[in-house]
């Protein structure tokens, strides 16, 4: 089985920027630049963190409504493909891989950051990797530690029970989950 690209955090420059500068229109460049370095390192990768980063990148606290039509705006004309996740955009990278990215111990990533069809991924990976028919229990205990949570949350249950639901994976008569 091949090696595993890690998951890694965009590496923005931050500037200080007031946000009449961003609602001007003044900074669309800029901003989208950004975006696609933040696509480029973090894709697939959903709207809200997107946006997270680069309104962090420019040293603001979020993006307040006077702002958030003007980063809608750039976002749709990216030259990315866009999907979508529970309601939320998910913006991706050309060429990208279909596989997950483990999260380094360096770096913090929040299972409501991850998209569902990352998540498929994993579980298909630890059920090609272990190479047997498992449980739902069993799979969901080694998606938890595959993604280094230590417990199995409420927002990291809803993730596994998305992504356990994906006609991606194939399942015995009873159930099971099968490499």
């Amino acid at each position: 089985m091949a090696e595993r690209k890690e998951y890694r955090k965009a590496e923005l420059a931050v500037i200080s920027v007031p946000p009449e500068a961003i609602i001007s229109g003044s900074l669309d460049e800029e901003i989208r630049e950004r975006m696609l370095a933040v696509i480029e390192a973090e894709a697939p990768v959903k709207e809200s963190l997107l946006y997270k980063r680069v309104v962090n990148s420019l040293s603001l606290k979020k993006v307040g409504s006077r702002m958030l039509p003007v980063f809608e705006r750039i976002a749709s004309a990216l030259p990315c493909m866009i999907t979508e996740d529970d309601g939320e955009r998910v913006f991706h990278r050309e060429n990208e891989e279909e596989e997950f990215r483990p999260t380094p111990d360096s770096c913090t990533r929040y299972s409501y950051q991850i998209p569902t069809e990352e998540a498929v991924y994993c579980l298909k990976y630890i059920l090609e990797r272990e190479g047997r028919i498992m449980t739902k229990s069993e799979l969901s205990r080694l998606f938890k530690e595959e993604l280094g949570y230590e417990r199995m949350g409420a927002q990291v249950d809803a993730l596994f029970r998305k992504a356990a639901r994906s006609p991606l994976l194939k399942r015995t008569g009873n159930g099971r989950y099968m490499p």
